[in-house]
Formats: C-alpha cells, sequence, structure tokens
C-alpha cells in the first residue's frame, strides 16, 4: 500500500498509509446509507404529520442541504472524518501537517458537487486511484490526502519517544542551531542511528562536518554527543519559537476581547 510523509506540529515526520480507493468507496456508501435513512426520516415525520403536499418541497430542500453540508461539518466537527470515514477507519488530511480548516473542506465540498455526486462517484475514483498521493481533484485544490489510522498513533508515539527531553533549566550550547532546518536535524538523527546499527563512523562524521560548517564552530567532540547536543538546542529553539507564537496568538485575542 502507498504511503506517504506528513510532517506533524511538533516538527516530526510520521508516514501514513495512503486510504485506498476501496475503504474510501465504502465509506462513501455508507455515508449515502446514513443520508439515506435520514430521507425516510425526514419522509416518516411528514407523512405523520399529514402535510401539505406544498411541504414536501421544503423537505427536499432540507434532505438536499443535508447531503451538500454533510461532508464538510463532518470533516470540520468530527476532525477530518465522515461518519463513513470513522467507521472505515481513514481521515482527511492536510499534506503540509496544518490543521483541516473551512477552507479546504470548502474546496473539496464544492469540487466533490461534480466529480462524487455529478458523476456518481466515477471521476473522484479515477482521480484518486492515478494519483500518486491518492488525491481526487478537490483533494488538489485543497492540499489534503485521506490516511489510514490504523497503527499511526502508535508509530507517532514511538517516535515521540525517541525525541530528546529537555530539562526546565536547559541552557544551549549553539546558538547558530537556528541556522540548521528540521531536514538537516533529520539528517542527523539518521546518520546517529546508521551508526548505532552499523558502528560505521563515515556518515555521522559527515553530519558532524556539514553542521559545523553551516552553525560555524569547529570542536573536538565525539560525534554523537556534538549532534545529540546540536539535536537539543535546536529542539530549544523550537520550542521557545512556538511558545512566542503562541503568547503573540494570545495576546491579540485579548486585545481584540477587550475592545
Amino acid at each position: 500500500m502507498e504511503t506517504i510523509q506528513i510532517e506533524t506540529g511538533q516538527n516530526i515526520r510520521i508516514e501514513h498509509k495512503l486510504a485506498g480507493v476501496g475503504s474510501r468507496v465504502v465509506a462513501t456508501l455508507i455515508d449515502y446509507f446514513i443520508l439515506g435513512l435520514f430521507w425516510l426520516l425526514m419522509l416518516g415525520v411528514f407523512g405523520w404529520l399529514d402535510v401539505r403536499v406544498d411541504y414536501f418541497f421544503l423537505m427536499n430542500l432540507i434532505v438536499t442541504l443535508m447531503i451538500l453540508l454533510y461532508q464538510p461539518l463532518c470533516e470540520l466537527l468530527l476532525d477530518g472524518a465522515s461518519l463513513g470515514k470513522k467507521i472505515m477507519r481513514i481521515k482527511i488530511v492536510k499534506l503540509n501537517g496544518d490543521k483541516l480548516g473551512v477552507t479546504a473542506v470548502s474546496l473539496r465540498a464544492l469540487l466533490g458537487i461534480i466529480e462524487v455526486y455529478g458523476s456518481s462517484g466515477a471521476i473522484a475514483v479515477i482521480f484518486t486511484a492515478f494519483s500518486p498521493k491518492g488525491q481526487r481533484l478537490g483533494d488538489m485544490a485543497a492540499g489534503t490526502t485521506a490516511i489510514r489510522l490504523r497503527g499511526n498513533i502508535k508509530k507517532l508515539g514511538a517516535q515521540l519517544d525517541q525525541r530528546p527531553k529537555l530539562d526546565d533549566d536547559y541552557e544551549p550550547t549553539y546558538s547558530n542551531v537556528i541556522r540548521l532546518s528540521d531536514q538537516d536535524i533529520e539528517l542527523c538523527r539518521r546518520a546517529m542511528d546508521a551508526f548505532r546499527e552499523t558502528q560505521n563512523r563515515e556518515a555521522m562524521e559527515m553530519a558532524k562536518s556539514m553542521v559545523e560548517k553551516k552553525i560555524g564552530v569547529s570542536t573536538d567532540l565525539h560525534p554523537i554527543k556534538f549532534l545529540v547536543t546540536v539535536e537539543r538546542d535546536h529542539l530549544y529553539y523550537s520550542l521557545r519559537a512556538e511558545e512566542k507564537r503562541n503568547g503573540n496568538i494570545t495576546k491579540i485575542l485579548d486585545q481584540e476581547q477587550s475592545l
């Protein structure tokens, strides 16, 4: 099964299995069944109330709105999943790791009118089957895709456990680590993992040389100790930057509420 890497808000890249066309079709059929039950319920209520024929226009309008709003509302309120997707253990996620928002679900819903409802799902199936990222047209426009949930939480937990832990009084050694990208830090981790598995120092020495050049230092520290220190320093400054961003957002919200 095809996979895709998505970076979380904690700068952790986790590999997800893409939801297959079959599971997405089954999820959609389940959603259709749920909407069908809603239509029957509305029909029963209007029949029981013995309303005039004119009111059936209102019933059809309500059902139509329900069909159009069902997916986007579910994806916003149920963390990227409709009821059918919940049952099939798949969800819609942003490719850049951001939280699914109104713009993304609206784009998916608008194009879904054509490729899902308008073509009985044929257009959606074709694009999803041949897209390397498992995307239908709505996904391409919104920058989203559908992933399988089974096993991803455990994998994320394992990766979180492997991240360096910082004490409350931690003091960074190299302030220039802010010049390093997340990709640089990932290369350092892989170089250290390769050394632990094979005892081959070449990749680790290359990673150390690369980091020294980028942050403008030269040290006689063992590569492992140096790279671990760099990784911890990078995490320290990343956390401080995130706290600063969150603090600014809170400050802005407080100012808006006081107006």
